[in-house]
């Protein structure tokens, strides 16, 4: 490919240059030995003539590519950052449960942040703060909030003027900078379908977009109850118009998940602004005491008490010590084990379905895995050793795709997930040949290996896989979109 420029000439010094690696850009199909140079916060000219730098960090045999940007991301504050940088990821937005009010997560995470990062409004806290007279504060992983004991902001159906206030409440955090709309509504299930369908339309007015888990499935002797509860969202979508991402959908899918891709993938040749996410693992992860473990659990995901795993201690649970647990920790997370792993290997390698981590905050001494693994798994295990996904697929779903479903609510990110003049200087840089996670079930706190480099508005915050101390260069993304 011809050399970049951003218009200076190749002897001007810029504040840092990464030379001789191989340089891939997802957007433009990029893909040579080239030189980056950096100044400020931007990419300032990708050339294969020598740049000379005032820093170089020397990429030869390393893979120089846009920073992940991980959509699904609730380990909003300094371990989660910690373990997400040293997976590759420069921006980490939680899109599903959200925040509320947006102003106290991004005023206590501004000036102390290893990576870009934001949230979208918070459908769970919009009924805390209407039902049950119980508003969050912030973000539960940053903000200190005891959480409402009152399950009724879960369980209730709202009446008509609760249904408003809710929709209103939300439009008032897009409004103040929140990225969108985040419905956990398996962990709401007295939100009606009318309330739904109300924030959808709340939601095409503003076009921020709506990131949803999708409803618990029911107790449905017919096959295909995952099909009918992603249905919901996706004729809100369809009918209103209003942006939608289904967050892991293989999660959600299970053995049906083949055809809920279909329907993604067939909506969006019809002009549907709908778009997925999975994460590379076969087990989930929530809060032993949220309503996923109402009663019915077992039959709605056709699992036991066998399949739930405590990270604190890696047993496998039982009756009597999951009741323990729900009963003494019920804000503790458990891994749950139950999908398909021939499921995990299509879904990821689906070209349209981008890649998201669903970190937990890490708030015991570790949750799940993929907080801290996930990226490094999809380069070490998908791309180089099952090769059932190319290395520049791999990057547009881990980058590029997850930049571009936030691009029209937040012009921030037209500058993220890109190697190209002009863009923020988020960058990754990786050894493709160990690139790869670390961390596991029984011991999920631990940093993936062969992420080398990491930049994050042009300031280096791991170097040579380490951190940089007392850098925090991540920056607020926020929304524009207003009714």
């Amino acid at each position: 490919m011809r050399a970049e420029t951003g218009g200076e000439s190749a002897a001007q010094t810029y504040d840092i240059v990464i030379a001789n690696g191989r340089v891939m850009d997802p957007e433009s199909g990029r893909d040579e030995v080239a030189n980056v140079g950096i100044n400020g916060r931007s990419i300032a000219t990708i050339s294969t003539a020598k740049l000379k730098g005032r820093r170089t960090i020397d990429a030869a045999n390393l893979v120089v590519a846009p920073g992940f940007v991980d959509l699904h991301a609730h380990g909003q504050n300094p371990k989660g950052e910690y373990y997400q940088v040293l997976d590759g990821v420069t921006t980490a937005i939680d899109a599903e449960g959200g925040a509320m009010p947006i102003a106290p997560f991004l005023a206590a995470l501004s000036g102390k942040a290893l990576v870009n990062f934001g949230a979208t409004a918070s459908h769970q806290c919009a009924r805390r703060e209407v039902i049950s007279n119980a508003p969050c504060s912030g973000h539960g992983a940053i903000n200190p909030d005891a959480g409402s004991r009152d399950r009724r902001a879960y369980t209730a159906p709202a009446t008509p003027e609760q249904q408003r206030a809710i929709v209103a409440a939300l439009d008032r955090e897009v409004a103040a900078g929140a990225l969108g709309y985040g419905l956990g509504i398996e962990y709401t299930p007295g939100a009606g379908r009318s309330e739904i369908y109300d924030i959808f339309k709340a939601a095409a007015a503003t076009r921020a977009p709506v990131f949803v888990h999708v409803r618990s499935r029911p107790l449905d002797p017919a096959p295909g109850v995952p099909i009918a509860v992603a249905q919901e969202v996706i004729a809100n979508a369809a009918v209103t118009g209003a942006p939608l991402q289904i967050v892991h959908l293989h999660s959600t899918g299970l053995r049906d998940t083949p055809v809920l891709i279909d329907m993604v993938k067939r909506a969006r040749q019809r002009g549907l602004d709908i778009t997925s996410e999975a994460y590379p693992y076969t087990a989930g992860s929530t809060s032993i005491g949220s309503e996923f473990f109402r009663d019915g659990w077992q039959e709605r995901s056709g699992i036991s008490f066998g399949d739930l795993q405590w990270p604190a201690t890696g047993e496998r649970l039982t009756k009597d010590s999951f009741e323990r647990y729900r009963r003494e920790q019920p804000n503790a997370a458990v891994v749950v084990h139950m999908i398909p792993e021939d499921v995990v290997d299509a879904i990821i390698a689906e070209p349209e379905i981008s890649i998201a981590s669903d970190g937990m905050p890490w708030v015991t001494s570790g949750e799940h895995p993929r907080g801290a693994g996930t990226y490094g798994r999809v380069l070490g295990r998908y791309v180089r050793e099952r090769k059932t996904l190319g290395l520049m697929a791999a990057l547009r779903k881990m980058a590029l795709m997850p930049a571009q479903r936030l691009e029209a609510v937040s012009p921030q990110m037209a500058r993220k997930g890109r190697v190209k003049v002009g863009a923020d200087a988020d960058i990754t840089i990786f050894d493709p040949a160990t690139v790869a996670d670390v961390a596991t079930f029984e011991k999920p706190m631990q940093a993936s290996a062969g992420i080398r480099h990491v930049l994050v508005n042009g300031q280096p915050v791991v170097r040579d896989g380490k951190l940089v101390a007392g850098m925090f260069p991540g920056e607020a993304i926020t929304g524009i979109a207003k009714r």
